[in-house]
């Protein structure tokens, strides 16, 4: 028993950091993370309260007492902030192939009743340019001030055009 206890004792780890891919969708990301030579049971994920995921993983953690006392071995521990628009209880994992693929849905972001008539308007529009820019909205008093100017500008020019001829 001693000698178990002692062979536990004597390993030792080699630290390193897994690639690491991002994968933003509409719905949902994923983090995919390289994990070449480890097995499920040797990876660990918890997900607190305060949005923080970590992942760990020890390669020849689950107790093999077959290897000898000096191999080494490989770890992990890798935390990230997870942004507050996403759904915690939905926060999934798969392991396959050496690549961990976490997927964390997003939460329905609900658009205001301006934001959605604005999104449907561009959609309309040519070219990205804005409603108002091919279709101003004008007052009524406005158009009344436009109208008088205009009539007050082409009687100054008819007022010129006489008294320049005559």
């Amino acid at each position: 028993m001693e000698n178990s206890h002692t062979a536990k004792e004597e390993q030792s780890y080699e630290d390193f950091v897994p690639f690491c891919n991002w994968q933003k969708h509409e719905e949902y990301d994923i983090l995919e993370i390289h994990l070449p030579g480890f097995r499920r049971q040797e990876i660990r994920l918890q997900f607190n309260d305060l949005g923080i995921l970590t992942i760990s993983g020890k390669q020849g953690s689950d107790g093999d007492e077959s290897s000898t006392t000096t191999s080494m071995r490989s770890r992990f521990h890798k935390e990230m902030k997870i942004s507050r628009n996403c759904r915690a209880d939905q926060i999934r994992a798969k392991f396959s192939r050496g690549i961990l693929s976490i997927t964390v849905p997003k939460k329905a972001v609900k658009l205001s009743k301006q934001s959605a008539e604005n999104s449907e308007q561009s959609a309309h529009n040519l070219f990205g340019f804005g409603g108002t820019v091919l279709r101003p909205k004008l007052s009524k008093e406005n158009a009344l001030k436009m109208v008088l100017v205009s009539l007050a500008m082409v009687l100054a020019g008819y007022a010129v055009y006489r008294l320049c001829i005559i």
